[in-house]
């Protein structure tokens, strides 16, 4: 039926807007596309568009495959104007949660309600009689600039969520045999990392630590005297044709930067396990394009002390290779996570 039919998922990043597509069948996932398109530098800074013109084109210009042109999707915002907290709400019926939760919205988001959008993540925890909720937050301006971009290149947004969800519900269809585990997904991209904590197949806690690999980059700037661009390639592990430049420059600059964000992501690894001294992290899975530097990974692994693993978007979902070719996916899969979350939504669930 129509209203079963598979959203496209569009992944409007910094650097790259990712989009995939995918069907299901018999309980099963299977990929029918998935493309990305770079977008110049500054074009989306701190979570907001700054260049409507670059986004609306490179949307149109991705989306003239084929295999990707449609007329509704579902789009993931994150950054700077999210705002999310963890509250307690009554224990209420669904058709009673959206009053209970607008309630707790206008005590606890500093703006007033009628100049937001809210939603709540209902956790699987329980406090003094109330459910555990993870309120969220956004500026209608600040989604309206997303809605706007989408909508201008001929394509009708059905769903608007976050990162965090889009990366639960791709790791979920992934990794079942982890669903009783408590894990922290990392998706560290060019500005922020997306740090989700899931446990029995819910969402925990989740937090946007604002840095993430331009901070490696630019510090490969700095000491290395090359430009941005070489310095993107450099930190991929990629050869620049720049004899004067040895490996382990790079590895050393990377490293050093590495620990600072470990240290970011540490915090919050902390604060959550205070806030929830009968839990805590167990496993780390790592995604986003700063993980293709070996040895940004490298540092992860040595520096949190906990089992790291590269998180594969693919690992349930089935490729066909007239779509993809192993290696394809292979070279993709550090980008695809998100997107391929938001494809797992349906027409009937917008």
């Amino acid at each position: 039926m129509f209203y079963s039919k598979q959203l496209l998922g569009l992944d409007l990043g910094s650097y790259l807007i990712k989009a995939a597509r995918v069907s299901k069948k018999r309980g099963k996932y299977f990929l029918k596309k998935f493309g990305f398109i770079s977008i110049p530098v500054n074009t989306v800074v701190d979570g907001s568009i700054m260049n409507t013109y670059e986004m609306n084109d490179a949307i149109k210009t991705l989306l003239n495959n084929p295999k990707l042109r449609t007329k509704y999707c579902s789009i993931s915002i994150a950054g700077h104007g999210i705002m999310n907290r963890v509250i307690s709400v009554p224990k209420v019926g669904e058709e009673e949660f959206y009053n209970a939760l607008k309630v707790e919205a206008e005590t606890h988001v500093p703006h007033d309600i009628n100049e937001i959008y809210f939603d709540g993540i209902k956790t699987d925890l329980v406090e003094d009689g109330k459910d555990r909720v993870i309120l969220i937050a956004a500026r209608k301006d600040l989604v309206g600039d997303f809605l706007q971009v989408v909508k201008e290149a001929k394509v009708t947004p059905m769903s608007v969520e976050i990162d965090a969800t889009a990366l639960a519900n791709i790791f979920d269809v992934n990794y079942p045999e982890e669903k009783e585990n408590t894990v922290a997904i990392l998706n560290v991209g060019a500005s922020k990392i997306n740090v989700v904590i899931v446990s029995n197949g819910s969402i925990r806690f989740f937090r946007d630590v604002l840095t993430g690999g331009n901070y490696i980059t630019e510090e490969i700037t700095r000491r290395l005297k090359v430009s941005f661009q070489q310095a993107e390639s450099l930190k991929s592990g990629i050869h620049t044709g720049d004899d004067t430049i040895l490996p382990n420059q790079v590895e050393e600059v990377v490293a050093d930067v590495a620990k600072n964000i470990v240290s970011d992501v540490s915090r919050v690894f902390d604060y959550y396990t205070n806030t929830n001294p009968e839990d805590g992290v167990t496993k780390v899975f790592v995604t986003g394009g700063t993980t293709r530097s070996h040895t940004f990974t490298q540092s992860l692994k040595s520096t949190l002390e906990m089992p790291v693993e590269k998180l594969n978007p693919f690992k349930e979902i089935t490729v066909p290779g007239n779509i993809m070719s192993s290696e394809e996916v292979e070279d993709v899969s550090h980008i695809a996570a998100v997107s391929l979350g938001l494809a797992l939504r349906r027409m009937d669930e917008a």
